[in-house]
């Protein structure tokens, strides 16, 4: 405030010198005339210094609005400094209250993840102790189970390797018979009880339920012993098995070729009711060719 009071005290006191120095100078011209020539000199300085002092004046003058118009500007950028700190300030105190309302809702929801990862356990465990408890009481309950049979040996000579299959095949050991009768094929094949081990082999595999395996069995057969005395019994299982497959054709076709080779065999008239029988069926009862 003291600055912008200045200047004008300055001004009003340039006046009223001015108004002193017209005075003096109105009552210089009633002196006598032998002093004019002093007084016009005393005249000129004193405009001179009058012009200086004005000058001068003017100069402060500028001085001091220029000082107040830079200490307006400083003052308007401190007010602008200050509105944008405070608009700052309220701005990063409304994203901290933000984290911390996001701060406390993930807390809260990592509260609520542990409770019921707590329970899920607990439920887990709960099931693990009455399975463990019903698995023992199932153990408990089962009769001791013995232990399972040692692996089949193959014996070393062909009596007794035959001898062997054919003990098996009577107590229907259906996986020895498997085992030994493709053993004894494999290492006796030319030998004239290979027919026997064939033809008990696919009996085993019919008789287990593999009436797809005795078949090729029994092929296997017929391709290597195609004189063997096992024919009859060989094509009436051939029959057979084709009949649990419900391929009526073909265990037709077998049934027939046992009736047209051997009609006065043993299975000859067997095969006749089998094959009557499927003449019988029912529609749908065959798979269809």
């Amino acid at each position: 405030m003291t600055s912008l009071q200045a200047p004008g005290q300055h001004q009003r006191s340039l006046a009223a010198w001015r108004g002193a120095a017209v005075a003096a100078l109105s009552s210089t011209l009633f002196l006598p005339a032998c002093g004019v020539f002093a007084l016009q000199t005393d005249h000129e300085a004193d405009v001179q210094r009058m012009a200086a002092m004005d000058k001068a004046s003017h100069d402060e003058l500028a001085r001091l609005r220029a000082e107040l118009d830079a200490t307006r500007d400083r003052l308007d950028n401190a007010l602008r400094a200050n509105a944008d700190t405070g608009s700052d300030l309220l701005t990063e105190k409304s994203r901290m209250n933000e984290l911390a309302g996001r701060l406390d809702e993930t807390a809260h929801k990592a509260d609520e993840l542990q409770s019921t990862v707590a329970a899920v356990r607990t439920e887990l465990e709960a099931r693990l102790d009455q399975l463990a408890r019903a698995q023992a009481a199932q153990a408990a309950q089962q009769p001791v189970q013995a232990p399972p049979p040692p692996p089949l040996r193959i014996p070393d000579s062909k009596a007794d390797h035959f001898a062997a299959l054919e003990a098996a095949f009577k107590a229907k050991d259906y996986a020895a018979v498997r085992t030994l009768g493709h053993e004894y094929v494999n290492r006796y094949a030319t030998d004239e009880k290979g027919d026997d081990a064939l033809y008990w082999t696919g009996k085993a595999d019919l008789e287990d339920g593999r009436p797809a395996s005795a078949l090729g069995e029994w092929n296997r057969l017929l391709k290597l012993f195609p004189k063997s005395n096992m024919l009859e019994p060989t094509l009436f299982g051939m029959g057979q098995a084709y009949e649990t497959m419900h391929d009526c054709a073909n265990a037709k076709l077998a049934y027939g070729t046992v009736i047209a080779h051997f009609p006065h065999g043993k299975l000859g008239a067997e095969a006749h009711t089998r094959s009557a029988a499927i003449n019988a069926l029912p529609a749908g009862s065959c798979a269809p060719p």
